[in-house]
């Protein structure tokens, strides 16, 4: 079987806040699984396939758009590409993915890294390959948060937009009873089912490909997409909700985004919208009234 090839992605940008939403854009709109900082560029990694000149397009329209509506100081659209091998691609990915601990439980760590486990941690071992989910980023973040704060014993979960499926595999862990994980993309549903089966959660996981929520009803219904699929999205995500239960989705850019995913969401029947932010991002937690 021939190498695995990666596309090395460099964008120029300097300054905390023009790196901050050039990473995003490399995962929230790309789908790359982290990005690397230096003084001057942010840069993250692609596999070579058919697909790469799409997302490369996908990339250049991006960048304009954070620069044109953020007003970026210092931010680029200056692109670098360079293609490297499987070996080299991992040697770098594993340089910036360490161990980190989120909220009071949380610990994400890599498969490579040992860890030490406090009596009340609940790891989630990792191996993003090219899927997003690292609990690097600010969403993945906040959804991990929002199910440590309302997740309960043998709740049911639908993940919509799975990627690498660290948000099914924590819900799990924290004592959910079931999750549904799908995902559109081919590549993020193999990348979660073998972190499932990394975690031992398989008997309590379902991992398979869809672009929409999963049929039946959900304790909790988890969505780290972006705001205008979250918006697309709204009415499905409001039936895949039990009456009574908690949509919580994340990809959104705080302020002006996140208020227009709290208005559809509301618009759709969900109540009790809150907008949870962490730097530039935000999620949105709203519950289906019970019937």
């Amino acid at each position: 079987m021939a190498e695995q090839r990666w596309a090395e992605i460099e964008v120029a940008a300097s300054g905390d806040a023009a790196q901050e939403a050039t990473g995003a854009v490399m995962t929230e709109i790309v789908g790359a699984a982290g990005y690397a900082v230096s003084s001057v560029a942010v840069t993250a990694y692609l596999p070579v396939d058919d697909r790469l000149e799409n997302t490369l397009l996908a990339l250049k329209a991006a960048l304009y758009e954070v620069k044109r509506v953020h007003k970026i100081p210092g931010s680029s659209d200056e692109i670098t590409i360079r293609f490297v091998a499987e070996e080299d691609w991992a040697t770098a990915w594993k340089q910036y993915f360490k161990p980190q601990k989120i909220g009071e439980r949380f610990v994400v760590k890599p498969t490579w890294e040992a860890y030490e486990a406090a009596p009340n941690d609940v790891v989630i071992q990792i191996d993003p390959g090219m899927a997003f989910g690292t609990g690097l980023h600010a969403t993945t973040r906040l959804c991990l948060l929002g199910l440590e704060r309302h997740i309960f014993s043998g709740a049911t979960v639908a993940d919509v937009g799975t990627g690498s499926g660290i948000l099914a595999v924590g819900a799990i862990l924290l004592g959910a009873g079931s999750a549904e994980a799908v995902d559109n993309d081919p590549l993020a549903v193999r990348i979660a089912q073998e972190n499932v089966d990394l975690n031992g959660v398989a008997d309590r996981v379902n991992v398979f490909e869809a672009a929409e929520p999963p049929t039946g009803e959900y304790d909790f219904v988890v969505a780290n997409i972006l705001a205008h699929v979250i918006i697309a999205l709204s009415a499905e995500l409001f039936r895949a909700t039990k009456p009574g239960g908690l949509l919580i989705s994340s990809g959104i850019l705080a302020g002006t985004s996140a208020e227009q995913v709290a208005k559809h969401l509301t618009g759709v029947g969900f109540t009790d919208a809150e907008i949870v932010i962490e730097g530039e991002w935000a999620s949105v937690v709203a519950r289906r009234p019970a019937v």
